[in-house]
């Protein structure tokens, strides 16, 4: 071994004993390694730590708590009789644990190009204003999903329709087998990129399901409750419109 080889070492071993010696004489108490954990647990990330596909994994980690969630309503706390729901469609347990399986899966392929706040991403309550939600997700592959019938067609949402149009792809998803485009022109309203009119309730609630497979997230707002409990029991990022609002919707009891 080199003179410089020795040295290097000597040199290390020296700072190493430096160290040791610090540590001895410190006078403040060391943290406990669960404190550590706790304060530092996903909080300040460096932003630069995107080229490593961390927005991506965050991303993930996010939906999948989600899912989580509406397990443990359904299988754990037993919250919600989810056979009931599963009759009314003619859905078995297995269809519906194949499909949330699927779901799963499909969160776990967004895009590796997604880019976002890091620390928005982990911190964001899932009950916050609903365009920060759409701007949270800008990068993947998204749907608005409206309902028509007291929703789209009451005035006080006109404003809100064209925030939805501009931020996001808008579709159109009702139980009305009548809905025209016409409808959207004569009030001077942008049409959505697809109107999904559905005759009846079960051909509404399939429709929703399949935007769901399609797309990375569906963000749906209705004003009826019956149709925003199905959607969030299949994984959909669920709004009722209600006094002029649009207000997170959930069936999770705590």
């Amino acid at each position: 071994m080199s003179s410089g080889g020795i040295g290097t070492t000597h040199y290390q071993n020296t700072i190493n004993d430096n160290r040791m010696t610090d540590l001895q004489n410190s006078t403040t108490p060391p943290l406990a390694y669960s404190e550590c954990y706790a304060l530092a647990y996903l909080t300040d990330i460096p932003q630069d730590v995107e080229k490593y596909g961390f927005c991506k994994t965050l991303a993930v980690r996010r939906e999948v708590i989600h899912i989580k969630h509406i397990f443990t309503e359904v299988f754990v706390r037993k919250t919600i009789d989810i056979q009931k729901y599963l009759d009314e469609i003619g859905w078995s347990l297995f269809d519906y644990m194949k499909y949330m399986t699927n779901r799963l899966r499909k969160v776990h392929y967004f895009s590796r190009e997604y880019i976002n706040n890091i620390n928005e991403i982990v911190k964001a309550d899932r009950d916050r204003f609903f365009f920060p939600t759409i701007q949270l997700y800008n990068g993947l592959n998204c749907v608005i999903a409206l309902d028509f019938d007291g929703v789209v067609t009451e005035s006080s949402f006109y404003e809100l329709y064209k925030l939805c149009i501009d931020r996001c792809k808008t579709e159109i998803c009702s139980a009305n087998p009548e809905i025209k485009s016409s409808w959207f022109e004569v009030r001077n309203l942008a049409l959505p990129n697809k109107i999904n009119s559905c005759k009846g309730k079960i051909k509404k609630i399939s429709k929703l399901i399949e935007l769901n497979q399609k797309n990375d997230c569906v963000f749906y707002i209705d004003n009826e409750k019956e149709y925003l409990e199905f959607a969030w029991l299949f994984g959909i990022q669920t709004y009722i419109y209600e006094n002029k609002q649009i207000k997170y919707f959930s069936l999770k009891s705590k």
